[in-house]
């Protein structure tokens, strides 16, 4: 008998973001990649990838070229409404809030821009506004 493998978790970004002695996450699939568009989108609202963002980002890619990478997935739109049906657990969408707060704080400020996608992603998540301290 054949075991299916357990869906990617928002968790599984959120541990190597937070243990760098775990290795990378590389976890393929529309739900890693949606996980990764928004911290790209989040990264580089600003126009600008600060070193650490980019640091975090190499945590949950595969072994790809960071910078190419942003540049293909900055160009696409930020489809939140399909983040929100792929992951329709409240405590998955509890842990994407936290993983975008990774992303907000990566360069250790929150500029306007990313609050109001803070602000739009719990909204559409339905999620209670978490404190927007640095995680």
């Amino acid at each position: 008998m054949l075991r299916s493998k357990a869906p990617m978790r928002p968790r599984d970004f959120i541990a190597v973001l937070e243990d760098r002695r775990l290795p990378p996450c590389a976890a393929t699939g529309e739900r890693a990649e949606l996980l990764r568009s928004l911290l790209v989108h989040l990264f580089f609202i600003d126009h600008d990838l600060d070193k650490r963002e980019l640091q975090l980002l190499e945590r949950v890619l595969p072994d790809i070229s960071v910078r190419d990478y942003v540049k293909s997935v900055a160009a696409r739109k930020l489809d939140l409404e399909r983040l929100a049906a792929v992951f329709p657990e409240l405590d998955e969408r509890r842990d994407i809030i936290k993983l975008a707060e990774h992303a907000a704080w990566g360069d250790e400020k929150l500029v306007l821009r990313e609050r109001a996608v803070l602000d739009r992603l719990t909204e559409i998540l339905g999620v209670v506004p978490p404190e927007l301290d640095p995680p």
